[in-house]
């Protein structure tokens, strides 16, 4: 092409005989150089302005866009050759445009060009990108420059600016989905990447992956302004780009037009982590909800979280309130965060960052949290469920053991370490998941739509429990849990006749439904501990001063029969301060949610209804065989149908049982379950730490089906009233025992520190 890819100004004075620099800026998508025009006099001094103007648009509005990468940077980079004449070289690029700048530094390095920094300013970074982007539709464009505000929606609805603005965002549409990050070898330069503080497109969490794709230095910084920020506030992001290059100094029009954040580091010599302090979200007040406490309390913080109504009615929940709150308290304290919406409005995903150091970094620990909680409806309290009240040194309300007890005690312990300045030996991950209770946007969600997003080497979520010695003061053992059960909703349903109330009849559906119930709730299956149960109880048999018990779990755990292991363990269960707990985790258990007939007062319903969920622990009994047994049991009073996905067989639903069964237990032979049993010791002396199973299921599987260990923990000592009030009426934990259990999480973090 005959029209040049680069167009240099010399914007600023001249330095004597300096080399000088030629800052190379790349526009957005659908842009060209001119987006970049108020960015002279805001230059520092001895500095050229190169703007790129790629074809099919500006001043090349008739030539035919480019939509393949290579081709695009390989053009520029030539360009930026010959203009270079032996000055410093800075590639700039917004957006789409960083890409194109990290590509044509690629090459110009390959052609053994100096490319002093690089800049990314509100860009994903290359490993966003995989080359399998499908076609772009003008309805796909459209959308795109509404949904970013790239021009004003009333240019937009006439047809003759559609006519020139859609081609070349449809051509850099084409572009971004055919590029594949992975193909160009990472170079080794200096990279600023500059985050918007108030950009809903590209996130804080986001930018910082840009530290990946650099073999040298790299800095983020943050400038108050939206995703075209170039635009909105250009003194800051020129700042934030070229300040401390040698012999250039900042004009004083680009001071004065700059966010206090990136001025600052230019101006009083900060370091790196203070210029790259993220600034406050600008999100409307709302949808936020300020917290003015410590946020190392992890009192304050549950009680803050709990005032937060967040009941998933079973289709997800309105967490994003409750993400902001904690998207204050993170960037308060200087972490980058970041919030993923799902397809559901209002209900988001939060993720907070702590990046690690050193050049062996491992893989990240993320501590898994659920933003949501089951409903406060249907039981009369004695307290109101979101009031977070304390009394009698308890903390009520729904959600406070499940499970914003344990989220409080991640935050505090975390944020504790920060204000330390803790170096950790990878990064650590606060992730509040929107949709565990029930609906489809949690964690399987997640993994499946962001592959790659969390690259978990750990993950610590809520399970295990500490327990109390017979006493109730004492405390006994401590768990981490290595596995979940997994449950199967089945359906009950009796059927008779419909009639008038004046003529009742033996047999009618109601009563026939009650009779198979009462059978169904006096079923017991065999007791049967599966590998990770036999490890607890063995434990739990060193651990209790209750002579009794511990010989009860010997014999259980010796016996070779199944009578004999029956015996034994009903002798367990009947011992325990927990029995409903241990009963749990020690056989495959039902457990009846509800009852449905009816519709006229006038009328006996001709059919009743019930549904409830068997739980089956990993290795021991087979659902299908369970289910069998079941219809085996009602005979032909009763329906017994398994209630599988939408669209799902009967044996389908089995199967995909019997899968998540077979996943792997997570080893104990970790640095972080190691941590984890040191840090025990420390706050609960003498307490005997070991891996368990879970009596209820978690959004772990998906992690464990990746072979990435998953542990659980609720950090805290339970009694079995606490445990009995988990999804129920007055949900509460114990105010110094949550104190207590954060240090437990202080000190397993504390072990993964490298500054000693």
């Amino acid at each position: 092409m005959s029209t040049p890819w680069l167009t240099v100004t010399e914007t600023g004075p001249r330095d004597g005989d300096a080399p000088g620099t030629l800052a190379v800026c790349f526009p957005p998508t659908g842009a060209h150089g001119s987006t970049f025009a108020s960015w002279r006099g805001l230059l520092p001094g001895n500095t050229a302005l190169g703007l790129v103007t790629p074809p099919g648009r500006g001043t090349r509005i008739d030539e035919e866009p480019v939509v393949d990468m290579a081709d695009y940077a390989e053009a520029v980079a030539a360009e930026v050759r010959a203009a270079r004449g032996g000055r410093r070289l800075v590639l700039i690029g917004v957006s789409l445009g960083a890409l194109l700048a990290y590509e044509t530094c690629a090459r110009l390095l390959e052609a053994g060009v100096p490319v002093a920094r690089l800049c990314a300013v509100a860009g994903q970074c290359p490993g966003d990108f995989h080359g399998d982007g499908g076609d772009v539709t003008v309805e796909d464009a459209r959308a795109f420059v509404a949904g970013t505000g790239l021009t004003d929606p009333e240019l937009l609805a006439d047809p003759e600016f559609e006519e020139v603005l859609l081609p070349p965002v449809i051509a850099d549409l084409r572009l971004a989905g055919r590029y594949d990050g992975g193909l160009t070898a990472v170079p080794e330069v200096e990279l600023r990447a500059v985050w918007a503080t108030e950009d809903p497109h590209v996130a804080e969490v986001t930018v910082r992956r840009w530290a990946d794709w650099t073999r040298g230095a790299c800095t983020v910084l943050s400038v108050e302004g939206g995703h075209y920020a170039h635009q909105e506030n250009p003194g800051a992001v020129v700042s934030a780009c070229l300040d401390g290059l040698p012999a250039t100094r900042p004009s004083r029009r680009s001071v004065l037009g700059a966010g206090a954040t990136a001025v600052a580091g230019t101006l009083l010599g900060l370091g790196a982590a203070t210029a790259a302090a993220p600034r406050a979200s600008a999100a409307p007040a709302a949808a936020r909800a300020s917290f003015d406490g410590d946020p190392t309390d992890p009192v304050a913080l549950a009680v803050a979280m709990i005032r937060q109504d967040t009941s998933n009615p079973g289709d997800g929940a309105l967490t994003e309130p409750y993400a902001r709150m904690l998207q204050e308290i993170f960037r308060s304290a200087g972490v980058a965060t970041e919030i993923v919406p799902t397809p559901k409005d209002g209900n988001v995903h939060f993720f907070a960052r702590v990046p690690g150091s050193g050049k062996d970094r491992r893989k990240p620990l993320v501590l898994l949290g659920h933003s949501d909680v089951v409903p406060a409806t249907g039981d009369t309290w004695t307290t109101d469920p979101f009031a977070a009240e304390i009394k009698d040194g308890k903390l009520y309300g729904r959600g406070s053991l499940d499970m914003k007890g344990v989220n409080a005690a991640f935050v505090a312990a975390l944020l504790r370490h920060v204000r330390e300045g803790a170096a950790f030996d990878r990064d650590i991950v606060f992730w509040s998941d929107c949709d565990e209770e029930q609906g489809p946007y949690g964690v399987r969600w997640f993994l499946t739509e962001h592959p790659g997003r969390v690259e978990a080497g750990a993950v610590v979520t809520e399970g295990g429990w500490v327990l109390d010695q017979r006493d109730g003061v004492t405390p006994m053992i401590a768990t981490l849990t290595c596995n979940d059960k997994r449950s199967l909703l089945l359906r009950l349903e009796t059927s008779s006749y419909a009639t008038h109330t004046s003529k009742p009849f033996t047999g009618q559906a109601v009563i026939r439904l009650g009779e198979v119930l009462e059978q169904l709730g006096e079923w017991r299956a065999h007791i049967r501990p599966n590998a990770l149960s036999r490890r607890y109880f063995a434990e739990l048999a060193e651990a209790t001063a209750d002579r009794q018990l511990a010989e009860a779990v010997r014999q259980m755990l010796d016996a070779r029969g199944e009578p004999e292991r029956d015996r034994a363990g009903e002798a367990v269960i009947r011992l325990s301060e927990t029995p409903e707990l241990h009963n749990a985790m020690l056989r495959t258990t039902l457990a009846f949610t509800s009852a449905r007939s009816g519709y006229y007062p006038s009328i006996v319903p001709g059919t009743a209804t019930a549904e409830f969920r068997a739980a089956f622990l990993p290795g021991a009994d087979d659902p299908g065989r369970v289910v069998a047994e079941l219809r085996s049991l009602i005979g032909n009073r009763a329906t017994l149908t398994v209630v599988g996905n939408p669209g799902e067989s009967e044996q389908e639903a089995l199967d995909r049982l019997r899968g998540y069964l077979a996943t792997p237990d997570s080893t104990s032979d970790t640095d972080v379950f190691r941590a984890w049993q040191t840090a025990v010791r420390r706050t609960h002396p003498g307490v005997r730490a070991t891996a368990c199973q879970f009596e209820a299921v978690t959004s772990a599987v998906p992690f464990r089906e990746q072979n990435i260990p998953v542990y659980g923990m609720y950090p805290f000592t339970v009694n079995r009233d606490m445990l009995k009030r988990m999804h129920g009426t007055d949900e509460h934990i114990g105010v110094e025992a949550l104190r207590r259990g954060t240090e437990t999480v202080y000190h397993l973090l504390a072990g993964l520190r490298t500054d000693g």
